[in-house]
């Protein structure tokens, strides 16, 4: 997934010359902007609303004609938001801009509607990005897949052919063996949810609220006073818990943490007994 997000915008410029610039969300995973950086594109910001969804109408239409993509993280990391891909979809059309949707936590969605994809939107001008990583704790292999628009995946798979960007046999038949089961990803989904339930227990307990994210592995929290850094600090500190600023991911972001879901739930309470000395 990583791969794909660091390239994708060299390979779009190379089908689109004429457009230059990468449109992704104000607070989100940092390669978005980086594989921007690394092809040579204008990378801008888009920015968030009060539910940290992407708002469209702050795209200045300046840029809107210069875009090659537009990146969107639903749910989203670090911020858990789920975002109206319709109305993504809708709009990038209106102006012909591509989006990549990165849906690589779908499976891991809590909210009431359950998981989302802009597929449902129809496959013209969209491609959705998913990865085992996320769905099925395989970071490691490296395996995923994207659909979406039959003109942009066919020529994406010729660029990915001729770049000598192959999956190795073993990966793809273990890719395949686990998107064929859906149990196992149920048994995460819910060890997720139990993690960030007591995380938010914890959290409470300190005075910080931390709402439930309507997807992903992560809890964004807010900071005592703003102080991302500071609170960073006392959980390092006190805890023996790592988060990241929230500004890691944005300067939007800042005066949060994201605390990731991802220890054993006998290690968070190892961290509870820490900071509350029970």
């Amino acid at each position: 997934m990583k791969e794909l997000v660091a390239t994708l915008p060299q390979w779009l410029r190379l089908r689109r010359p004429d457009r230059d610039t990468v449109l992704y969300p104000a607070v989100s995973y940092p390669t978005y902007e980086m594989g921007a950086v690394l092809a040579g594109c204008r990378a801008v910001p888009v920015a968030v609303d009060s539910g940290w969804r992407l708002d469209l109408g702050s795209v200045a239409e300046s840029d809107a004609e210069r875009a090659l993509v537009l990146w969107a993280n639903s749910p989203g990391n670090p911020c858990g938001q789920v975002d109206d891909l319709g109305a993504l979809a809708a709009w990038a059309r209106g102006r012909g801009v591509l989006v990549f949707s990165d849906e690589c936590y779908v499976e891991h969605t809590y909210a009431p509607a359950g998981p989302r994809t802009i597929l449902q939107h129809g496959s013209h001008g969209v491609v959705a990005v998913h990865s085992l990583s996320k769905r099925s704790n395989l970071a490691g292999l490296r395996a995923g897949f994207y659909a979406g628009d039959g003109d942009v995946v066919r020529y994406l798979s010729e660029v990915r052919k001729h770049a000598g960007l192959f999956v190795a046999g073993p990966v793809q038949a273990a890719a395949v063996v686990a998107l064929d089961d859906d149990d196992h990803v149920s048994v995460q989904r819910a060890r997720y949810l139990e993690r960030l339930d007591c995380l938010r227990a914890i959290l409470g307990e300190l005075g910080v609220e931390a709402p439930l994210p309507e997807g992903g592995l992560y809890l964004w929290a807010p900071a005592p006073g703003g102080d991302a850094w500071g609170f960073t600090e006392q959980l390092a500190v006190e805890g023996g818990v790592l988060v990241s600023p929230g500004d890691f991911y944005g300067a939007a972001g800042a005066g949060h943490v994201r605390i990731a879901a991802v220890q054993p739930l006998e290690r968070i309470e190892l961290v509870r007994r820490r900071l509350l000395g029970r």
